[in-house]
C-alpha cells in the first residue's frame, strides 16, 4: 500500500504510506545511476522493487523498495530497446514490464532485466497505431491499455500487442478526450483516464464503455 511518485522537476522519487506520510525520497538531476532528469512512469512488480520512465534520460531504471539502484537499460534511438521519451511503464504479475515510446509511436515489451522481447505500434490513427503513447495500465488477465494522447482516445491490446479495441475522440462530452494522459485499471478492471486539457478523470468499463466522471 505504499504510494511511489515521480517528481519530475525535482528529479526525484518521493515514497508516502497509503496515508500520505512521508517515508523517504531518492535522486537528483543527472544522467548516472540512480539520477534522473525528467522521472516520468513509475511501476512496482510484486517483490516491490520499482521501476522508473527516466524520459529525458531515454532508460528505464530498476529499484528495491527502499530506493537502492539495481540496474538499467535504454539509449537514444528507435532499434530494439531504445527510446525517445518513455513516459509509461507497467509490469504484469509475472515480471514483464511494458513502456510507452513516446517519440517513437509504439509500445517496448521487456523482461525484468530488460532482456527486449517485442514491440509493436507506428505512428497514425489507424487500428494499433499512435501518436504520443503515453500512459500504459494492464488488468488482471493481462490486457493492456495504452492512452494514445494525440489522437484522444485508449486503446486495448492483448499481452503480445494484438490489437483488441479502442475508444475516445476529440471533444469535451463523456467518453471523449482532451488529450488522454494516465491510464490505471482497478480489481474489477475499470478504466480510469485521466483527461488532461478537461480537467478530470474519466472511468470506463473494460470495453471502454463510459461510466462516471
Amino acid at each position: 500500500g505504499n504510494v511511489y511518485v515521480t517528481d519530475l522537476g525535482n528529479s526525484r522519487i518521493q515514497k508516502f504510506t497509503a496515508n500520505g506520510t512521508f517515508v523517504s525520497t531518492w535522486g537528483r538531476e543527472g544522467s548516472g545511476d540512480g539520477q534522473f532528469n525528467m522521472p516520468y512512469g513509475v511501476a512496482v512488480d510484486s517483490a516491490d522493487n520499482v521501476y522508473i520512465a527516466d524520459l529525458n534520460n531515454n532508460r528505464i531504471q530498476k529499484f528495491d523498495s527502499n530506493g537502492v539502484y539495481l540496474t538499467q537499460w535504454g539509449s537514444y534511438g528507435s532499434g530494439d530497446g531504445q527510446f525517445d521519451q518513455p513516459c509509461g511503464v507497467a509490469v504484469d504479475r509475472f515480471g514483464i514490464v511494458y513502456v510507452t515510446d513516446w517519440g517513437n509511436n509504439r509500445v517496448q515489451v521487456f523482461t525484468p532485466v530488460g532482456g527486449y522481447l517485442t514491440q509493436w505500434g507506428t505512428k497514425g490513427s489507424g487500428d494499433g497505431q499512435f501518436d504520443g503513447p503515453n500512459g500504459v495500465a494492464l488488468d488482471s488477465t493481462g490486457n493492456v491499455y495504452v492512452t494514445d494522447w494525440g489522437n484522444n482516445r485508449v486503446q486495448k491490446f492483448t499481452s503480445t500487442g494484438g490489437y483488441l479495441t479502442q475508444w475516445g475522440s476529440s471533444g469535451s462530452e463523456d467518453g471523449k478526450f482532451g488529450y488522454s494522459l494516465g491510464v490505471a485499471v482497478d480489481g474489477e478492471s475499470n478504466v480510469y483516464v485521466s483527461d488532461s486539457s478537461n480537467h478530470r478523470i474519466q472511468k470506463f468499463d473494460q470495453n471502454g464503455t463510459f461510466i462516471t466522471k
